[in-house]
């Protein structure tokens, strides 16, 4: 028997949901397959935990994700910028409150281990093995170590390529700040590890290139984790998704970077069966590599954003989004593709919040026109 998966934008929760309306139902039974798995932006509240940022914290009762299991989520993601907003303290307490609530937990832990290994949810013939990383950029901080809590990371950094003549203007700058010399002597009694680059810039690494462009790259030793994770699953007789998470965005948060693209591809490549990436509040199109979708961001799902008036104000489109819900065959190729265009839950005004529910009319079909923008002619009989 095929696999159903269902997946949606990311879950930024605060409270409860009302789910008692007959739309909310539509989109309950939309969700209702085989795995149903969402990213969790938000930390558990915790007792005597400390913020660990100065900005915006997402804070979930564990009645909200009693909510999110009762919209038919058997499973969510973690490992994003949200998770560490209380520490290690936050994220056991969001794994004990998840799993209370009947869902499955994966990319936070309390050492690296735990946040780098899968959820499995079963199906009738094949199980899911659900993996979970964030690109970042985050402090290192907030991810896992053998002896920390965090999040997994896969830590995606930017090589920065320039002409030779700009690459000797920039050499000259670092050295006659002195930037190149401290940091030489930060590294001699290693207070700096790892392998340094050339030159280095304000931050940026730096090399001689052909024209002035970017070359984005996955940290070794996180992207031989996940590779290790994803073969072991697969062996194990799996099908394997990955969750991706980042603030890495260009400037129209519509388009995906074809850097991520290009990861999510060699991710395929890889062994993964399906990506779904988060990050960016607002829906970027869907495409397939080797007949694996690359869902590389839904927006929202649940939005408990303060910001909504700015986003009104600036005429960004948190508000709509989509779910889709996928037949994967047994060797995780996807087969169908159906998509429900839908109104994001907003934050409340008066009561408890509303749950998602359907878009209509011209809404519906300029989300389905968005979503699908980007197939390919001979991918389009996979959309149902």
């Amino acid at each position: 028997m095929p696999l159903t998966v269902a997946v949606t934008g990311q879950i930024l929760i605060h409270g409860p949901l009302d789910l008692s309306g007959e739309e909310q139902r539509e989109v309950m039974n939309f969700l209702k397959a085989d795995v149903t798995f969402g990213n969790l932006e938000a930390t558990v509240k915790t007792v005597g935990a400390w913020p660990t940022k100065t900005k915006t914290l997402h804070l979930a009762s564990t009645e909200a994700l009693a909510s999110v299991r009762q919209l038919g989520f058997n499973a969510v993601t973690h490992a994003n910028n949200h998770a560490f907003d209380l520490g290690p303290p936050g994220i056991a307490s969001t794994r004990i409150a998840a799993e209370a609530s009947g869902l499955k937990i994966a990319g936070s832990g309390a050492n690296i281990d735990e946040a780098a290994v899968p959820v499995i949810i079963p199906g009738q013939d094949k199980s899911l093995a659900i993996f979970s990383v964030d690109l970042g950029p985050q402090p290192d901080i907030n991810y896992a170590s053998s002896d920390r809590g965090g999040i997994a990371p896969l830590r995606m950094r930017r090589m920065v390529t320039v002409p030779s003549a700009e690459f000797e203007t920039l050499k000259r700058i670092v050295g006659s700040l002195g930037d190149d010399k401290r940091a030489a002597a930060r590294a001699a009694v290693g207070y700096d590890l790892g392998e340094r680059p050339e030159l280095e810039v304000f931050g940026t690494s730096v090399a001689i290139g052909g024209e002035i462009g970017a070359r984005w790259t996955a940290d070794e030793k996180d992207r031989a984790r996940l590779i290790t994770g994803i073969t072991a699953a697969k062996a194990a007789g799996h099908l394997a998704a990955v969750a991706i998470h980042g603030h890495h965005w260009d400037s129209n948060w519509k388009a995906s970077p074809d850097w991520l693209l290009d990861l999510c591809r060699g991710l395929i490549d890889d062994g993964a069966d399906l990506i779904l990436g988060t990050g960016a509040p607002v829906m970027q199109p869907v495409s397939f590599h080797r007949g694996r979708a690359i869902i590389p961001g839904l927006g929202n799902f649940v939005f408990h954003t303060r910001r909504s008036a700015t986003y009104d104000e600036k005429g960004v489109d948190v508000w709509r989004s989509a779910a889709i819900r996928l037949t994967l065959v047994n060797d995780g190729a996807c087969e169908k593709l159906e998509l429900l265009p839908i109104a994001v839950a907003r934050p409340p005004k008066d009561g408890p919040p509303q749950g998602p529910v359907p878009l209509n009319g011209g809404d519906a079909a300029d989300i389905q026109a968005r979503v699908l923008a980007n197939l390919r002619p001979e991918d389009r009989h996979l959309v149902a």
